[in-house]
């Protein structure tokens, strides 16, 4: 069975607080020895020959990506591939249950937590984490517990309550019309663009360069990826 992919491809490309960008990682891997052009043999000319088109690839290549519209559209990508994944975690959500320790004060507890695979830009792991209480308090098995319907539906309902709380932080909207002017990969300096039928985009992110994209999606969670459900009075 086919499972959901819960990563995009711009979410893993573009930098973010604790990676450099793709693009950049890219453009800075290299390794090259500039003593081995030097000299006047038949190596040395193929070298050199080479080295120019290099250097001339590396330069247009940046000049991609950094361009005002490109960011745009790769960072417009971003947020329609963090609602894209985001959302298959809510419409197909795979509940599991889980037992944590925390100390404490000097003191351990264990807790039962309900957990998913759900991506958020502000966490490390791909999964979202509710408490549903402590262990000694609710006093079954994790085993016990999984095959109780009414308790698996209760973790469920945080867990996407959570999921979709963190979507709307996200605040990305979609909006779709029969026909949008919508500018097309910039690929030089020049003007390029062409009136295409697409997807339209209502508030633009303005931002500097894809490789300091500036504030991300989410804002940091509170818990970092772990929601406590609010007790009732």
């Amino acid at each position: 069975m086919k499972e959901n992919i819960i990563k995009g491809i711009m979410t893993e490309i573009l930098e973010t607080k604790g990676k450099k960008s793709a693009f950049e990682v890219f453009l800075e891997g290299e390794n090259i020895n500039l003593k081995l052009l030097s000299g006047g043999g038949e190596i040395e000319q193929i070298r050199n020959q080479v080295f120019s088109k290099y250097l001339n690839a590396k330069n247009e290549y940046k000049s991609i990506v950094d361009n005002k519209d490109n960011i745009n559209l790769f960072n417009r990508m971003k947020e329609l591939e963090t609602l894209i994944v985001q959302s298959r975690s809510i419409i197909n959500t795979v509940t599991k249950l889980s037992m944590i320790n925390q100390n404490r004060g000097g003191s351990e507890t264990s807790y039962i937590i309900a957990r998913a695979p759900f991506f958020n830009p502000d966490n490390v792991k791909a999964e979202i984490r509710v408490y549903l209480g402590k262990t000694e308090e609710i006093g079954r098995s994790i085993e016990e517990l999984s095959k109780d319907h009414k308790f698996m539906d209760n973790a469920e309902r945080q867990i996407v309550n959570a999921m979709k709380e963190v979507m709307e932080k996200g605040k990305v909207e979609v909006a779709i019309k029969k026909s949008v002017s919508v500018k097309q990969l910039v690929t030089s300096d020049e003007d390029n663009e062409s009136e295409v039928e697409n997807v339209s985009i209502k508030k633009p992110v303005k931002i500097r360069t894809p490789f300091q994209p500036g504030p991300g999606l989410n804002p940091k969670p509170k818990h970092y990826g772990v929601f406590i459900p609010t007790k009732k009075k």
